[in-house]
């Protein structure tokens, strides 16, 4: 059975204090602080986790979500205003393009990785789904922001940066890079660039995307239960931070 859409819609999902009703105990004091991860934690309790199959093989969920962001990018070229827009797109899916390729030269010398890109479809065609853009300017973020963040969950979890960020580690003068993942491509810094111009120019929109913002982090920190096992408060805490830096890179509060 699928879960209901996560996204944090009001104050007292966040707040819940009664011992009595399961997932809303409060955190030890080694428990994650961020308030991405309370806002999803009583919610995403009720999920159905196999954690013993999907914390297997990383490498093979992190082909399937490079494979999955490229699906989503090409849902994207039709939604583009402008022929400038869809030219960005375009680059866009060409450089992800690279880094699927990269994930399947890396990894698939151990084997066929196709079985364990077929067990974590579910989970990531889920989440996905969950978080369906309805336009133009959700889609762009879901690009930005979603795909970052999932990125950085596999990165940690293979053990290694890929693409743009491991050419950086590579090179000392670019360790700064490195240590945004995806932030470091030259690409997507024209989907940042368009989507923190609109941003400024229009506050309604600032509040609606920064409120898609939280449902795309929740998304991510709910793959990372599936998938981190018993990691999952640390990649949680790690995938809040690095949100709120990219929310805070193009103005917008977390």
């Amino acid at each position: 059975m699928r879960s209901e859409p996560i996204g944090v819609r009001s104050a007292d999902r966040a707040s819940c204090t009664d011992r009595r009703v399961p997932g809303c105990a409060r955190a030890s004091a080694d428990a994650v602080k961020s308030p991405y991860y309370q806002a999803v934690r009583q919610r995403s309790s009720t999920l159905r986790y196999v954690l013993a199959d999907l914390t297997k093989s990383p490498a093979g969920a992190a082909i399937y979500a490079a494979l999955a962001e490229l699906e989503r990018l090409a849902t994207l070229l039709p939604l583009a205003p402008s022929l400038a827009d869809r030219m960005g797109v375009a680059e866009v899916i060409a450089q992800r393009h690279g880094r699927y390729r990269e994930l399947l030269d890396r990894f698939g010398e151990a084997g066929d990785p196709r079985p364990a890109m077929a067990a974590a479809a579910p989970a990531l065609d889920d989440a996905r789904r969950r978080v369906e853009s309805t336009d133009w300017w959700e889609a762009l973020a879901a690009t930005l922001l979603g795909a970052a963040l999932t990125d950085e969950l596999f990165e940690i979890l293979v053990g290694g940066p890929i693409g743009a960020a491991a050419a950086a580690a590579a090179e000392p003068e670019r360790i700064g890079e490195a240590s945004a993942g995806v932030d470091a491509n030259a690409d997507e810094e024209w989907a940042a660039r368009r989507l923190r111009a609109a941003l400024a120019e229009d506050a309604v929109l600032a509040a609606r995307i920064a409120m898609w913002g939280r449902r795309l982090v929740g998304e991510a920190i709910v793959l990372a239960r599936e998938f981190g096992g018993e990691r999952y408060p640390e990649l949680a805490d790690k995938l809040a931070v690095s949100h709120a830096r990219r929310l805070d890179d193009l103005g917008l509060a977390g």
